[in-house]
């Protein structure tokens, strides 16, 4: 191992030897050269250095801030899961319709609206530990504005167990007062299993 160290101080210095005579044999012009290129490549490395620095204090500061929201869950783990309980027990889970109980009452719904052209496929399930998560879809083709509004107070009304959690309405180019529109709503409902 010593031998080894021996060997690479060795090569250094000889290195260094044949840098500096190599230097010093230069025209003023190719030395002033040489040091201008060796700035830049120590700037180019300074640069990089404070890039990863700052990278690596942002990411320090993110897991200083997950960390932070973790210990404040876990201390007020108790208050969570009490409020979670007390929103559990207002609710009737009982009462809650399953899936095909709910996609039969927006369809139901939907041929009331008057709605000549629409699609409803299948929901999406997500199954959880005493309850499902439904995601329905359903995308309405050339409808007016004033059926979009009252089918959508009538879920509103006649469904609010069914989450509205986002519509998409696009109106076609035309220069019409008021086009059809085409609208994509997407509702989840839960369904309790236990």
């Amino acid at each position: 191992m010593v031998a080894k160290e021996a060997s690479i101080s060795v090569r250094v210095s000889a290195f260094q030897i044949k840098t500096r005579r190599a230097f010093f044999r230069m025209t003023m012009r190719e030395k002033v050269l040489a040091l201008l290129f060796a700035f830049a490549l120590v700037l180019v490395w300074g640069s990089w250095q404070l890039d990863r620095q700052s990278l690596l204090k942002e990411r320090h500061w993110d897991a200083g801030v997950v960390e932070s929201g973790q210990q404040n869950w876990l201390t007020e783990e108790a208050r969570h899961r009490e409020f979670y309980e007390t929103q559990k027990a207002a609710i009737d889970l009982e009462a809650l319709p399953n899936r095909e109980e709910v996609s039969g009452q927006i369809d139901a719904l939907v041929r009331r609206a008057g709605f000549s052209s629409f699609d409803f496929p299948p929901p999406r399930t997500e199954i959880g530990a005493e309850m499902n998560f439904h995601t329905f879809q359903l995308v309405v083709q050339k409808a007016s504005y004033a059926k979009i509004k009252n089918f959508t107070k009538a879920i509103k009304a006649e469904m609010p167990y069914l989450s509205l959690e986002k519509v998409i309405i696009q109106a076609p180019d035309q220069d019409v007062e008021s086009p059809p529109v085409n609208v994509r709503y997407v509702f989840k409902s839960i369904e309790y299993t236990k």
